[in-house]
């Protein structure tokens, strides 16, 4: 009798502590509505505590460099101190951020030193004495063109400001592609180039605010052209969205906080997985790059079709947790900060057409190319004909927006190449965004979705397979480095069928 009770007590161990891991997960997930967490994070130890554990996360997740953080650090702390001040503390953050790095990359950087070696009047100068004037006068300028936007609304400028920006980025690399190499206009103007179009899509949601109700002062407006958070050039839309998702109460800020907290959290385990999951592939496994392997099949020896294939998903699966990982940290920071924004990333690979997966993948970008691309094209063209109207307005988004956007977050490039060499290093991803474009608009006017009474296998497994094998196979061509070329990719890919 003892020996059976100790076997079933030794048999429900295991489901004790699943049970427990169970009930802690449940707890975790819902802490921003436990009314005693809440309570906790709003006195004064909770909100030291709350702050020090999402610091210490966000350094644990290494997805963003020691300088944003500390920029990130004291910002947050600021406004921990000063809560009904949070807004302009953030846009104060945000103009020094600009100011301190006023470019979107170290590609961007490293053009601006070969400049500046290249200019003998300022090659003994640090990178620093050229960008901080140059960002100093990018804000200047984008103040009064906020200025003078809100004060002309109904002219062509203050009707069309982004087509405005269109207009003047081609005036500014018509000059800069006319002046001579190695002089201090050259290197001054590409600079301003630089810091502009790393600012561009910031600054396009800047004026479109302003089109409204919001009457937020161009002052406050320079804080958010490049936020304090950092990132890419993708904006987490305008100030006036951030807005509508404002904690307004001190319970709402405390909710807000303790999401942050769990965002980040979720972050530092998918770094983490990434992280494993690399060396798995790279150390262990020893599978090549995505680029090497299209290196090796242009070259003649291809890895096996069972590598191959084995590099599409490790790809696939690598910048996937990359991707998000990044972005939950950076939507954590502007949780943090007050604002109780959506995710950029949720749940990609549980769609089920093509057109919810890039909804649920980028939401974020998709919204850029949404409302400066989609919008504008759907309210002007094919109005008397829906399918069509719909079919045209996402090829504008997904093709044309989005070459779009590449390019100018990489307009240094036409100093060092020239245009035409410059649009040429995009030729696979221009196929890459046809192809995604020509996908979206097949799954947005496919008649028939995916529906429960088709079965488990037609509808939970059979539309979701074949969506991640598409995306795993067009990420092959979504390279902005031109690295290697179109030609090298579609051999690689017809390789993988054995052509």
């Amino acid at each position: 009798m003892n020996t059976r009770s100790q076997q079933d007590t030794a048999g429900g161990r295991p489901l004790t502590i699943l049970a427990t891991l169970a009930a802690w997960r449940r707890g975790w997930l819902g802490i921003d509505a436990n009314v005693r967490a809440l309570a906790f994070v709003q006195t004064p130890a909770g909100i030291l505590a709350i702050h020090a554990a999402f610091v210490g996360a966000l350094l644990s997740s290494l997805q963003l460099s020691l300088a944003g953080v500390a920029l990130i650090t004291l910002t947050l702390a600021a406004c921990a101190l000063l809560p009904l001040r949070r807004l302009p503390i953030i846009a104060f953050s945000g103009i020094a951020y600009v100011i301190l790095r006023p470019f979107r990359t170290e590609d961007q950087r490293d053009f601006v030193a070969r400049l500046r070696d290249a200019t003998p009047e300022l090659v003994e100068l640090p990178v620093a004495a050229i960008q901080i004037p140059a960002a100093g006068w990018f804000l200047v300028l984008t103040g009064l063109a906020l200025a003078a936007h809100r004060r002309w609304r109904s002219t062509l400028f203050g009707r069309r400001p982004v087509l405005g920006q269109f207009g003047v980025l081609a005036i500014l690399l018509a000059v800069g592609l006319g002046l001579d190499e190695g002089t201090v206009e050259h290197t001054a103007l590409w600079t301003l180039i630089t810091i502009y179009t790393a600012s561009f899509f910031f600054l396009a949601y800047a004026f479109a605010d302003q089109r409204g109700k919001d009457q937020t002062p161009a002052l406050l407006r320079l804080g958010f052209v490049r936020p304090y958070w950092g990132g890419p050039s993708i904006p987490f839309k305008g100030l006036t969205y951030l807005k509508t998702f404002d904690a307004k109460t001190p319970e709402e800020l405390a909710a807000t906080r303790l999401k942050a907290l769990k965002l980040i959290v979720w972050a530092v385990i998918l770094a983490w997985l990434h992280s494993l999951a690399s060396r798995t592939f790279y150390e262990v496994a020893d599978f090549p790059t995505l680029n090497e392997a299209v290196s090796l099949t242009a070259a003649g020896t291809p890895p096996s079709l069972t590598a191959s294939w084995g590099v599409v998903a490790k790809n696939f699966v690598l910048t996937l947790l990359s991707v998000a990982a990044f972005w939950h940290a950076l939507v954590a920071v502007i949780r943090m900060s007050g604002y109780r924004i959506p995710r950029n990333m949720a749940r990609p690979l549980t769609a089920r057409t093509i057109a919810e997966f890039w909804n649920r993948y980028l939401f974020y970008f998709k919204e850029v190319l949404v409302d400066f691309f989609f919008y504008p094209a759907f309210a002007r063209w094919f109005k008397a004909h829906p399918r069509l109207r719909i079919a045209c307005a996402t090829f504008c988004a997904a093709c044309i927006g989005n070459l779009l956007f590449s390019l100018i977050a990489q307009a240094h490039l036409v100093a060092e190449h020239g245009l035409v060499a410059t649009l040429l290093r995009f030729e696979s991803y221009a196929f890459y965004a046809f192809v995604l474009a020509a996908a979206l608009v097949a799954s947005q006017l496919r008649r028939r979705k995916p529906r429960p009474e088709d079965g488990f296998w037609r509808y939970e497994v059979l539309p979701r397979v074949g969506v991640i094998g598409f995306f795993c196979l067009i990420q092959i061509f979504a390279d902005e480095s031109g690295h290697l070329g179109l030609a090298e990719r579609l051999g690689f890919f017809l390789h993988l069928f054995g052509a």
